[in-house]
């Protein structure tokens, strides 16, 4: 019973700060880009600002499972530190991975991405995004 205790409290624990974390990450981005990304995405239904939205909750995702991974052998409190630094790392390099996009493309890229629905932008800074999370979360497991 104990077991079966302390692994729904970790759960639990990892579930809430994840969620806390994950809404981090979408207020950063939507600093980053023009607008108000939550109408772009919910009501506007912009589907560039979705592929963002969405490659940016699977890199964080991402993230937070090789911390649960990594820091299976530490106390609680220690292991949801962990997992904070690393999620705001990686929510940092991601935000700044869009501004240096933005900088090394012509035109401005939160502009080309949200105001037209088709542009190819938007899949390559998801994947930068994927990829950013793929990085820093293998980094935990090495």
């Amino acid at each position: 019973m104990e077991l079966l205790r302390d692994n729904l409290a970790a759960g639990a624990s990892f579930s809430l700060v994840g969620i806390a974390l994950l809404v981090v990450g979408f207020v950063a981005l939507d600093l980053v880009t023009p607008g108000r990304l939550r109408q772009l995405v919910w009501i506007d239904h912009n589907r560039n600002a979705v592929i963002l939205t969405t490659s940016m909750v699977i890199g964080l995702s991402i993230v937070l499972v090789c911390s649960v991974i990594d820091t299976e052998l530490l106390e609680l409190w220690r292991a949801l530190l962990y997992t904070v630094a690393y999620v705001v790392l990686t929510i940092a390099v991601m935000m700044w991975s869009f501004v240096l996009i933005d900088w090394l493309t012509p035109g401005k890229l939160g502009t080309l991405l949200l105001e037209n629905d088709e542009h190819p932008a938007g899949w390559i800074t998801a994947a930068v995004f994927v990829g950013i999370g793929a990085v820093i979360g293998m980094t935990l497991l090495v």
